[in-house]
């Protein structure tokens, strides 16, 4: 199953997330064999109703066991979020969307 993490290219406060994007990609092929990361775009609206865009990086990769991904996949974005100044970061299991925060 398809297993998916987006982090910001930049963090919050414009400083480069370069070394966190490389640390997950090591940490997912570690764990799932491998890795694929594509450019994109992110857009979320805040409670004012602003719209923001983010340049993001999507990493994916392909998992065997859905309990097991979904733990290691949240343990790396909670890593992720330590890491930075995000408030939030996405990841996806088998398609089911999650939000850790």
């Amino acid at each position: 199953m398809k297993v998916e993490l987006i982090i910001p290219q930049n963090d919050n406060d414009g400083s480069d997330n370069s070394e966190v994007i490389r640390n997950a990609v090591i940490s997912m092929c570690q764990t799932y064999g491998g890795a694929t990361v594509f450019d994109a775009a992110g857009f979320w609206v805040n409670t004012d109703g602003h719209l923001y865009e983010d340049a993001v990086k999507v990493i994916t990769s392909a998992a065997t066991e859905e309990t097991g991904a979904r733990a290691d996949l949240r343990k790396l974005a909670r890593m992720v979020l330590d890491a930075t100044d995000q408030e939030a970061v996405f990841l996806s299991v088998g398609g089911q969307a999650e939000i850790i925060e």
